[in-house]
């Protein structure tokens, strides 16, 4: 766990219990929390409000705290859909740069075990509150344009280029990034988008069936 703090630098009580301790009880995997924070002093916490979770980090607490959760709660998800047996959750990157084009907010890597392949995601979190105008359709046809990504350890390992899983906050915001797909996706890439509350449903609860 402290591991993976290092690399993604917050996580809340949901997500930690969800990664670490799926086969307890909530009230004991805050214990155990409780602990590392107060007796042993490895990591410690705070909450944005009484109404939500604790979060838990290191040592400085980490800025842009909101996105950081959000876009940990898609690692969350890519560790949860993992097919057990054969499939393994390989790799997860946070904000790698490509260039001057774009800086996605994940990179997810999926090893298929039985045939000893990776598919691979990028990941971009969508704050509909911030009301950005949202260009990554089209960065990301320029990236596939241009080639760039096989200069990456990845590239020469994938087969097509990888899915673009976009999650945003609100059900308005994810329809206008749909009406973008359909307009600006020059070259066909596959654009998965979702709602940030999908995304925790699916982790809490699993997949609707």
């Amino acid at each position: 766990m402290l591991s993976l703090l290092e690399e993604c630098q917050v996580l809340d009580t949901d997500q930690i219990k969800l990664l670490f301790f799926d086969t307890v009880s909530l009230r004991m995997a805050q214990q155990r929390l409780r602990k590392l924070v107060k007796d042993k002093k490895l990591i410690k916490r705070d909450r944005l409000s009484f109404d939500r979770p604790y979060f838990y980090y290191l040592d400085k607490r980490p800025g842009q705290l909101e996105h950081k959760l959000a876009v940990n709660w898609v690692y969350v998800w890519f560790n949860k859909r993992i097919k057990k047996g054969w499939e393994k959750f390989h790799s997860f990157e946070w904000e790698v740069p490509y260039g001057k084009i774009l800086r996605p907010d994940g990179f997810a890597a999926i090893k298929n075990l039985a045939y000893n392949k990776l598919t691979f995601y990028f990941v971009e979190l969508d704050i509909a509150e911030s009301k950005n105008e949202f260009d990554k359709v089209t960065k990301y046809n320029r990236l596939y344009s241009s080639q760039e990504y096989m200069n990456y350890w990845w590239g020469p390992l994938a087969v097509g280029f990888p899915s673009i899983v976009i999650v945003t906050t609100t059900n308005r915001r994810k329809n206008s990034i749909l009406e973008k797909i359909t307009k600006d996706n020059e070259y066909g890439l596959d654009f998965q988008v979702f709602t940030l509350d999908q995304i925790k449903e699916e982790c809490m609860h699993g997949r609707n069936r």
